[in-house]
């Protein structure tokens, strides 16, 4: 059974995805990218508005996702499938790859390796689970000879690349947002919240599959577990304020016993 972790608060919206098996010992597939979506709508149903930053993994780095975002004023801290290879030190760029040749924006034609112009032959449209359209433009160089020394190309005939520029465009804007000091911050917070709880549950406590079967039994089998957990949490906090309560409790009175005896707590003793 999948199960999607929301995080919310006055702004803020965190989704992270986990999979637990259910009852019969199946599970269902990974999470879908059009599910963000849903859980947008399900915030806005609760407080009558949408929230103000939207922070997720790179599974939920789709075209569909990001304009969703951006036509509702939801700033987005979503990663994009190469973001973390993008960040490594060492990470160069491959030179064959569509993202990496250069694009003459004005007359709409992509220049490869060898040189040569690829022009915009047509245009390939793509459709979602969720029904979402996306548009791809196809690239193809004239001189098949040329084309023919790119690197791993093994196919015959003209090389033909495919680019979203739309979805390009926002991935662009992701990378300034999650590479920005605030974009940190709630990468940092994502990893804090879901991913150590989970951790948890499924690894310290043994929690790794439902119980039982059918929506309304998984859902009270979790509710349960959650509530466990909470109050075992709680009881930590308590304790553990309990402690530090003591000890400066402690350290008040003998800060006045040293006060009211100018030290000499030998003396005092004896």
């Amino acid at each position: 059974v999948a199960f999607l972790f929301v995080g919310i608060s006055r702004f803020y919206l965190l989704i992270e995805f986990y999979e637990f098996q259910n009852g019969g010992g199946s599970s269902f597939p990974k999470a879908s990218t059009s599910s963000a979506i849903t859980f947008f709508h399900s915030f806005q149903h609760r407080y009558n508005r949408l929230p103000g930053i939207g922070v997720a993994d790179s599974g939920y780095g789709s075209e569909e996702n990001y304009r969703f975002m951006q036509e509702n004023g939801i700033e987005a801290f979503v990663k994009y499938n190469y973001f973390h290879k993008e960040q490594r030190p060492r990470y160069t760029p491959n030179p064959f790859h569509a993202e990496s040749l250069h694009y003459n924006a004005g007359e709409d034609y992509y220049v490869c390796p060898m040189r040569q112009h690829m022009n915009h032959i047509g245009t390939r449209r793509d459709k979602t689970t969720s029904g979402y359209i996306t548009k791809s433009a196809q690239y193809k160089a004239k001189d098949a000879k040329a084309v023919f020394a790119w690197k791993l190309f093994k196919a015959r005939g003209n090389r033909i690349i495919e680019v979203n520029h739309r979805l390009n465009q926002y991935k662009r804007q992701a990378r300034e947002r999650l590479v920005s000091e605030e974009g940190v911050r709630h990468r940092e917070r994502r990893c804090i919240e879901p991913e150590a709880v989970f951790g948890q549950m499924k690894y310290n406590m043994a929690y790794r599959r439902f119980r039982h079967v059918g929506e309304d039994k998984v859902t009270m089998d979790f509710a349960f577990f959650a509530i466990a957990f909470n109050i075992k949490k709680m009881c930590a906090k308590l304790r553990k304020a309990g402690k530090e309560l003591i000890t400066f409790a402690k350290s008040i009175f003998i800060g006045l016993f040293i006060t009211r005896y100018n030290g000499n707590i030998v003396t005092c003793y004896k």
